[in-house]
């Protein structure tokens, strides 16, 4: 799973994966459309990387960029045939040591639909983008508290929490998804589909909640690893925040992307954060990412998984 954005320009998120294809890409931002094929974007996916040619969206000369990536099963795919209980085929691609499967399927409208997700255990962040359909990013994440976990926050807005059947109001277990029936976004009679689900592995990923208290002196978000990468959102209205440490390699951490905005990587106001050794200290009162009260959701990797491999050093503070 390759996500690439423009840090010095307004081109649109790009989302490819080796289950639909190299060339096809799905974008994250306000004017979300169906999956288009981008003959100059990426085009191979690589044991170490990735190929691409000379799309604006991937590869301007002289603009910088940034590609966050996943490894799931190498681009093998496996059809639904593992005795899961599920009632709607798929085609599944699973990394199950990294708690991250690519799924995609066609719809039939039928509500109560269950699909295999190919993990060893309940997704607790599910994300499900129609690629014939123009209805956008749907999020689950297991810690939603401002409302049922199987109501949604759309990727492609500011919007608090949906109340929808898209889930069929019920939360994934540890084989399969279940979806809604026509209208929800997640299951039209023959629109398709994709799914990248993850879990949490200890050491390497940590989808959590917070709750925010409107001071400098903000929240310490406890994850048992130096992160990496960390995007959080709001559960009323805001916008979704990305922070990485190699745009942002030094404390405070305040280079900012939006996915659901097409805009250049910018330096936040009220938005900055320590990568710690152990976690995310907020440093600052913005109601995007610590507002008194406030509710929030948030997906962090590590930067040295495992705390090490005695290959890799133990993960140090900054």
């Amino acid at each position: 799973f390759v996500w690439i954005k423009n840090r010095d320009a307004t081109d649109k998120h790009q989302l490819y994966d080796s289950n639909r294809g190299p060339t096809l890409d799905i974008h994250t931002d306000h004017s979300v459309g169906t999956e288009s094929t981008t003959n100059d974007g990426l085009q191979k996916f690589l044991k170490g990387g990735f190929e691409i040619e000379d799309d604006v969206s991937v590869n301007t000369s002289g603009e910088s960029y940034v590609a966050w990536n996943w490894v799931a099963n190498g681009g093998t795919t496996s059809a639904n045939t593992d005795g899961s209980g599920a009632t709607l085929a798929s085609t599944i691609q699973a990394n199950q040591t990294a708690g991250f499967s690519i799924v995609t399927y066609t719809g039939d409208a039928t509500a109560g639909r269950k699909v295999a997700h190919g993990l060893s255990q309940a997704p607790e962040w599910l994300w499900i983008q129609s690629r014939s359909l123009s209805t956008g990013g749907k999020i689950y994440h297991h810690k939603n508290t401002a409302a049922p976990a199987t109501d949604y926050l759309a990727l492609t807005g500011t919007d608090a929490t949906f109340d929808s059947a898209w889930l069929n109001d019920t939360a994934p277990d540890s084989s399969c998804f279940t979806i809604g029936g026509t209208g929800v976004a997640t299951n039209n009679s023959g629109a398709t589909y994709v799914a990248w689900c993850w879990h949490e592995v200890p050491g390497f990923s940590k989808f959590g909640s917070y709750t925010g208290n409107g001071n400098t002196d903000g929240p310490f978000i406890f994850l048992g690893f130096k992160p990496a990468w960390f995007l959080v959102k709001s559960t009323g209205s805001a916008n979704w925040t990305l922070y990485d440490s190699t745009r942002d390699p030094d404390n405070p951490v305040g280079q900012g992307l939006f996915p659901n905005l097409t805009s250049a990587d910018t330096l936040q106001t009220g938005g900055y954060v320590d990568f710690l050794s152990n976690g995310v200290k907020h440093r600052e009162d913005g109601s995007a990412l610590n507002g008194n009260g406030q509710a929030y959701v948030y997906m962090a990797f590590a930067e040295c998984p495992f705390n090490g491999n005695g290959e890799t050093a133990f993960a140090t503070a900054r």
